[in-house]
């Protein structure tokens, strides 16, 4: 049991505020343990010295560093966490386990699947414990589908279905441009969405069989912020069909060149005994008995209401979702004990076996079963 908790966040970026900003709450809060308070202080690396002194003092960091090794190889930090592109990251997080630091990342963990299951492999060797950033698992909503679910709420699931889209303009406005960059990005929408979908989809549904996806580029070249023209090196919609093992079927729908009209993502989940309906923050259930009071008869001369009204809201515990994780891992580190249902880096590379299942998929337009995707590095071609 230890009193105190360093975590260095690698990143000032979007998604490296977003960790920040949560540990920054958790300091203040502490990390309890068994009725006990572990402290918490994060600290803050990134090259551009600018960025990195507008969050210190944001969110009240003491520690920061423009230096990417000074933070790794400090030997008070106890856990880093990796929300580089996602390029840099098997290189810091390789060192990082050298280092004996417990070790976590934002997804995917790796563009490459066998450096996933190096770095897997790595930290298992040296005992330390591993995670991955997957918000969807703690957000509000799913955190309670999974509960009714688990309840026998839907009981045999037929259906799972995903919509997720926005509308991110040819200038690029309102995301990092780097998604659209295969060496930095590894992949587009596929890469960064499905690891998403896949795992909370596992975790609700139950594991996946095979997956066949259809991609497209909506513009070849967009342009920077500053309107200086670049080529577009991936997909950014996709549609993602989904067997699972159980007999289920799904389908994950994404785009960033869709206008979108509600929450995004919505999933829905039907089974025998009901269904579910939620985005991250809120989620509405009907069981078969309900259904039936309003069985609905389709009749396409008739203008057809939209409406949940024949659905039951259910109550949520609405909290930050990086923040739940992030405790519920730090509380692992506390006590030397990984917590439990945490998402690992075992869950990292069965995602990212799919990812690249999914993107065989497109290339032999067919089913491709994760298994067919060797978990070693790629035989290079003569």
């Amino acid at each position: 049991m230890v009193d105190r908790v360093v975590v260095a966040v690698l990143g000032p970026g979007r998604l490296g505020e977003t960790h920040v900003a949560a540990l920054a709450r958790l300091r203040e809060t502490g990390v309890l343990v068994d009725g006990r308070k572990v402290d918490v202080e994060p600290a803050l690396f990134g090259r551009n010295a600018e960025r990195v002194a507008e969050l210190a003092q944001r969110y009240g960091l003491h520690r920061t560093s423009t230096r990417l090794d000074e933070l790794i190889d400090a030997p008070d930090v106890s856990v880093v966490d990796n929300c580089l592109s996602n390029n840099l990251h098997f290189e810091p997080l390789m060192r990082a386990i050298g280092n004996h630091k417990h070790v976590f990342a934002e997804k995917p963990l790796t563009i490459e699947l066998h450096e996933a299951v190096q770095l897997l492999d790595a930290a298992k060797a040296a005992g330390v414990q591993h995670g991955v950033i997957q918000n969807m698992r703690f957000g509000a909503a799913p955190r309670k589908a999974r509960e009714l679910l688990e309840g026998g709420l839907a009981g045999r699931i037929f259906s799972a279905n995903v919509l997720f889209g926005y509308m991110v303009p040819q200038t690029v406005l309102n995301r990092p441009t780097w998604f659209y960059k295969k060496d930095e990005a590894g992949g587009g929408i596929v890469e960064d969405m499905m690891a998403h979908f896949f795992d909370l989809l596992r975790t609700l549904v139950g594991p996946i069989e095979s997956v066949h996806a259809v991609q497209g580029i909506a513009w070849s070249q967009r342009r920077e912020p500053d309107g200086t023209p670049f080529g577009v090196e991936v997909e950014d919609l996709a549609s993602v069909g989904i067997r699972f093992a159980n007999g289920a079927v799904g389908n994950c729908f994404a785009s960033w060149v869709r206008r979108k009209h509600e929450e995004v993502p919505t999933f829905q989940i039907d089974g025998e005994d009901g269904s579910l309906y939620f985005s991250l923050q809120r989620l509405w259930r009907q069981t078969q008995a309900e259904t039936a009071k309003a069985l609905f008869r389709y009749d396409a001369r008739a203008l057809q209401p939209e409406t949940l009204d024949d659905w039951q809201s259910v109550e949520v515990e609405r909290r930050d979702p990086f923040e739940v994780q992030l405790e519920l891992f730090l509380q692992g580190v506390a006590t030397g004990r990984p917590t439990p249902g945490l998402p690992t880096w075992e869950d990292a590379v069965v995602n990212q076996r799919l990812i690249q299942a999914a993107y065989r998929s497109v290339a032999e337009r067919r089913d491709v079963r994760p298994d067919e995707i060797p978990l070693g590095a790629p035989v290079p071609a003569r």
